[in-house]
């Protein structure tokens, strides 16, 4: 039985990206790469004082708002660019997994949004509780769980997640803590990762492509596969020639984003393995944003990581593919007096070309929809430690 798999004659043509496109990770294409030079453009002495009032006057949705993004894998580089709106951002894998280290992975830009998250909601709470602020920065980190753990042996995803928000502040111990209780409720990205989310099977939109490609075109997304098939192997390899000779595995460091708030403008610049990611929040009719909002990035990794499990699992079967092109789409129910924000009808879809059978098709998505990492987070439900340290971030040095 081929459920969820429609057979299309043409693929979707690309939408025209507007005068604003940028792409956000890796190549961080901003000139005030800083908050102080960010609160220079806008005239601010680097308070949070103009923030708050706008926050205060609501510049967020008010009424459910449909996020929609769209993921393709870009033939023979395998790198995955993620479209929302007129944004872009590049995910990719190091070297030795046949990627360019062009941006951030999927699991590194996941840490950054829920970092990004939580300092943009303590942003909010610090104006409805009219509570002085002088600087926001957020650590947030994953940890791997230990090899006794049995769900690591099912499916490896983000686990033992924290964050610590440094916030300079003189309000009271109380008032801090009640600040941090109030963003842990309140974060509708936090939100859809304590809660599971229901995700059905993604819909699968076939159209063929020729089983033998035709020679004076360039290497494309087939060709990317046969190298990241060689760089699975190898890494199989290594991991095999390790435990016979009883090497140890070094210990993961696990995932770490910092955010900070620039106090002019309310845009997070966070950064997280070795990349830089930009988010911006909701704005009011008429004013442009100068990034996405974490509520749309957090719907496009899912994008992303879907769309890498896509060329692993091809590359592992020997499937061919010639095209991916996946969108993720989810509604956003904005905060009231009745609750916190928060996602609903969470799905995604996927156009495919390929010269193999449905059947085919169908087997690849349900191995991708098994191993992917962040699909099998949001489908599951987890804990975030959090707590607040007074003051403001300093680095530590390495």
């Amino acid at each position: 039985m081929v459920d969820h798999l429609v057979h299309r004659r043409k693929p979707a043509s690309f939408r025209r990206l507007g005068a604003r496109s940028t792409v956000l990770a890796g190549l961080f294409l901003l000139g005030a790469a800083s908050p102080a030079a960010l609160s220079a453009q806008h005239g601010t002495d680097g308070n949070f004082h103009d923030l708050f009032a706008r926050k205060t006057a609501s510049s967020e949705p008010q009424e459910p708002v449909t996020i929609e993004t769209r993921t393709t894998a870009e033939s023979r580089a395998g790198v995955r660019r993620l479209r929302i709106g007129d944004f872009q951002y590049l995910s990719d894998s190091e070297r030795d997994y046949a990627g360019y280290d062009l941006g951030a992975g999927s699991w590194d830009t996941f840490a950054a949004v829920l970092g990004s998250a939580v300092a943009d909601e303590f942003v909010t709470q610090a104006a409805i509780a009219k509570i002085p602020v002088n600087s926001i920065d957020v650590i947030f980190t994953s940890r791997p769980d230990t090899p006794e753990v049995a769900k690591t042996h099912k499916v490896s995803y983000p686990r033992n997640l924290a964050y610590v928000a440094y916030i300079d502040s003189p309000a009271s111990d109380a008032q801090l803590d009640a600040l941090r209780k109030a963003v842990d409720q309140a974060s509708s990205v936090l939100g859809i990762v304590r809660e599971p989310v229901p995700l059905a099977h993604g819909t699968v939109n076939l159209t063929a492509s020729p089983a033998k490609r035709d020679p004076n075109l360039p290497p494309g997304l087939r060709d990317f596969l046969v190298e990241k098939r060689t760089a699975i192997l190898r890494r199989r390899q290594r991991a095999a020639d390790a435990a016979r000779s009883g090497t140890p595995r070094p210990p993961s460091a696990g995932l770490r984003a910092h955010a900070r708030v620039d106090p002019a403008t309310g845009i997070r610049l966070t950064r997280t393995g070795g990349h830089v990611i930009l988010h911006d929040g909701w704005r009011r009719p008429g004013e442009s944003p100068r990034a996405p909002s974490v509520e749309q990035h957090i719907i496009g990794v899912l994008g992303t990581c879907l769309t890498h499990i896509f060329e692993v699992q091809a590359a592992q079967k020997q499937i061919v593919l010639d095209g991916v092109e996946l969108r993720t789409r989810a509604t956003l129910v904005p905060r009231s007096t009745s609750g916190p924000a928060r996602f609903r009808d969470v799905s995604y879809s996927v156009d495919i070309t390929s010269p193999e059978p449905a059947a085919r098709i169908t087997e690849l998505r349900e191995a991708v929809e098994g191993s992917c990492p962040i699909y099998n987070l949001l489908k599951d439900s987890q804990g975030i430690e959090s707590r607040v340290v007074r003051g403001p971030y300093r680095e530590t040095p390495s």
